[in-house]
């Protein structure tokens, strides 16, 4: 008798390594680990020149640090800036504002933008440093998608990560609150320059999904470069909250005319092709992209200024007063007037002369 055999099977060969691949893998790893350290390098540089936040001269506002710690599990710096207490009630600030800074800057360089801001709208202003390493991983520097979510975040639910930063930067002591019960203001306004644009802009996108839109007053991109379809994207997210029966939110801008640092941008043409018969910003004449970044240190301003253009006299207040209007309407609920005609030029008055901007 014959004994049935199981049939043979034959081997699989050993998949052949592709050294090619091996070898792309080995000086990509590399290429990113080198990249990052230099990055991070430049960037601790900048923190020790920059220092600390610089106020105005006779500014009535505090401005204190602390750090902010993001749902992935990264701290961040954050500045906060205090305006005085209500001098009746001796009540806080019923707005708090959210700026953010430019690619490869930090927060602390926009000390005088923020205090200003902070005082003329009596809002809460917060100023996160968030590192410029774009090889760190999409949610952990300023220009990655993942990262506009974790500041959308910031501002779910109880904001508790918001509380305890401001609480540690001295928020409950300022206003004379029991840190145990102090909550930040319910009412925001988002700001951002160059890529901090970028940022803000997506943040209100994910704000409208995330379930926290119900507080955003409005957005204003200073010289904002958001990249690839960032604020069609978010548009498109905020069209369809209003559509579901939220708010309108404005998306503004303060920009310059067509530089090396924004050319890449098309935010006025975004926002002219979404938003028709709304008012979407100005561009400014003579305008330059650090019109929008003041801070106190001297040696900061002249070399960012070098790089990037040095202001004329009338346009960074042009920038303040603008935003100042803007976001005292917006948290006001005011009717701001007709909508502007685009292409129209409006004046804006300032103590350094009248300055000029396009509707876009």
């Amino acid at each position: 008798m014959r004994l049935a055999q199981a049939p043979v099977t034959a081997k699989t060969a050993p998949t052949a390594v592709n050294p090619v691949k091996v070898i792309a893998r080995a000086v990509t790893g590399l290429v990113n680990s080198v990249g990052s350290a230099i990055i991070n390098a430049v960037q601790a540089l900048e923190k020790f020149v920059t220092g600390p936040p610089i106020l105005p001269a006779g500014s009535t506002v505090t401005v204190r640090t602390s750090t902010i710690l993001l749902t992935n599990g990264q701290r961040v710096q954050a500045n906060w800036y205090y305006p005085e207490p209500d001098p009746d009630t001796g009540a806080p600030p019923e707005q708090m504002i959210l700026l953010q800074h430019g690619f490869f800057a930090l927060a602390p360089m926009y000390s005088y933008t923020a205090a200003n801001l902070a005082e003329r709208t009596n809002s809460v202003v917060v100023t996160p440093t968030l590192s410029s390493n774009f090889f760190a991983g999409d949610d952990r520097w300023l220009g990655g998608a993942g990262m506009a979510a974790q500041i959308a975040d910031l501002f779910t639910g109880n904001r508790e990560a918001l509380t305890q930063s401001a609480i540690a930067a001295g928020y409950a002591t300022r206003y004379g609150l029991d840190p145990a019960t102090a909550a930040l203001p319910q009412k925001f306004a988002l700001a951002g320059h160059s890529a901090g644009g970028g940022l803000v802009a997506g943040a209100a996108g994910d704000l409208a999904t995330n379930g926290a839109a119900k507080d955003l007053v409005g957005v204003i991109l200073l010289d904002g470069v958001p990249t690839g379809n960032t604020l069609r994207d978010a548009l498109t997210k905020l069209d369809t909250y209003q559509a579901d029966g939220g708010q309108y939110i404005p998306i503004r801008v303060i920009g310059a005319p067509p530089n090396l640092f924004n050319f890449i941008s098309t935010e006025n043409q975004t926002l002219s092709a979404a938003r028709p018969g709304q008012f979407n910003g100005v561009v400014l004449s003579g305008g330059v992209h650090m019109d929008s970044m003041q801070g106190g240190n001297p040696i900061i301003q002249f070399a960012a200024q070098l790089l990037a253009g040095f202001p004329q006299p009338q346009n960074p207040p042009a920038v303040q007063d603008l935003m100042t209007d803007w976001m005292t309407a917006w948290f006001a609920g005011a009717d701001e007037g007709p909508v502007p005609v685009p292409g129209t030029v409006i004046d804006i008055d300032t103590p350094k002369g009248t300055a000029h901007g396009r509707v876009i």
